[in-house]
């Protein structure tokens, strides 16, 4: 067992990810590369649910990508393999870019060129700068693209293989539906008067059909690429999203599809600021009106579900437990939004279990938006 398990190696390890900048020396001809690696979060929609290769000796398999254009290289390494180990790259191509080459030297020389001449596609929306340390000489800035835009559809089928490593669940979209509309991040530095671009992350979005004659608009993929996590750049993303849709009369609403637990936080972190901006939390105590919740939701595009949550989080965040009978409206504001929530699966249990059940979530419900309010 112990021989065999030398030539097991955890697929989400052995894979580098590699954002390279071609970076002129000062002064000089020759030119470093400026790299930036991470590992991948999730591979198991490429190697399987157990994320392993099997049948090489120290694996590393590494995925390049000129940091702006993501021109990109594979390689891979090892000290032993064996007759029957597994077909890695055969097993890889499907998830990574159709023009991926595997000559070092050559995507070197592209990463160079693209250094000096890669430009974003699509239309400028804003920009910001960061306060974050090492991104004081840069400059962020959102385009919007379609994938009838130039150079965009091409570019995306670089971009997309982000989406497998880093977002739960994802699968690549129908890049010939032009419904589809997509948020570009990057970053642009100025080096010495050379202007240069990096993704720093994008987000998909759908519109469906609302009736009589809206959209409502879907968050499908909505990722920052690793060396730019916790740094603010989600929370921008977001609101330069929700900007731009209650600028357009003809959205009626913002969804989002399957979110995770982290976008689940920045979206309720950004949605409580952005509603307490507003003052829409004023004189609120439970209960709260089904249309007092409507009208926000219809005001502020957001869906009845979210703005219910963001009332109740203000309710807690304000609340005196002390005040037993100011709690208990609170918790019955809760159990009420979740009993309509899970009704049909209620209905299967006895009063007595349905009531227990009830109890038990709403006090999960409740841990979570302490852990919420602390984020705020």
């Amino acid at each position: 067992m112990n021989s065999l398990k030398q030539w097991v190696t955890n697929s989400s390890e052995a894979i580098n990810i590699r954002l390279v900048r071609a970076v002129p020396r000062n002064g000089e001809d020759e030119e470093d590369e400026d790299i930036t690696e991470f590992n991948p979060v999730f591979t198991y929609p490429i190697f399987g649910e157990q994320e392993q290769i099997f049948g090489y000796k120290d694996l590393i398999i590494n995925l390049e990508f000129a940091s702006g254009s993501l021109a990109s290289c594979f390689s891979m390494g090892y000290k032993d393999k064996k007759p029957t180990a597994d077909k890695i790259y055969a097993t890889m191509k499907d998830f990574l870019p159709s023009d991926i080459i595997d000559n070092h030297d050559l995507f070197a020389q592209i990463a160079q060129r693209d250094y000096k001449e890669f430009k974003p596609m699509g239309t400028k929306i804003a920009e910001y700068r960061s306060n974050h340390e090492g991104a004081e000489d840069s400059v962020f800035e959102f385009y919007q693209a379609k994938f009838d835009t130039p150079r965009f559809l091409e570019y995306h089928k670089r971009l997309q293989c982000f989406s497998t490593f880093f977002i739960e669940g994802a699968s690549f979209i129908e890049d010939t539906d032009e419904k589809w509309e997509v948020r570009l991040l990057f970053e642009r530095i100025n080096d010495n008067g050379q202007e240069t671009y990096n993704i720093v992350g994008y987000c998909t979005m759908y519109p469906y059909f609302y009736y009589p004659d809206q959209i409502r608009m879907r968050i499908s993929q909505f990722l920052i690429l690793p060396p730019y996590q916790q740094q603010g750049h989600g929370s921008r993303m977001y609101q330069s999203l929700y900007n731009d849709f209650c600028s357009r009369k003809e959205i009626r609403e913002m969804t989002v599809e399957d979110p995770n637990d982290d976008f689940s936080d920045l979206r309720d972190k950004n949605d409580m600021k952005h509603l307490t901006a507003k003052g829409v939390f004023k004189d609120l105590q439970a209960p709260i009106k089904a249309d007092r919740i409507e009208q926000a939701a219809k005001a502020y595009k957001l869906t009845k579900r979210q703005v219910a949550r963001c009332f109740e989080l203000a309710l807690l965040r304000n609340l005196d437990k002390r005040n037993k009978a100011q709690y208990k409206a609170f918790r019955l504001q809760v159990k009420g939004r979740l009993y309509k929530h899970n009704a049909e699966a209620l209905a299967t249990l006895d009063k007595a279990e349905r009531i227990e059940k009830l109890h038990e979530t709403f006090l999960s419900v409740e841990e979570d938006y302490h852990r919420i309010i602390a984020l705020l």
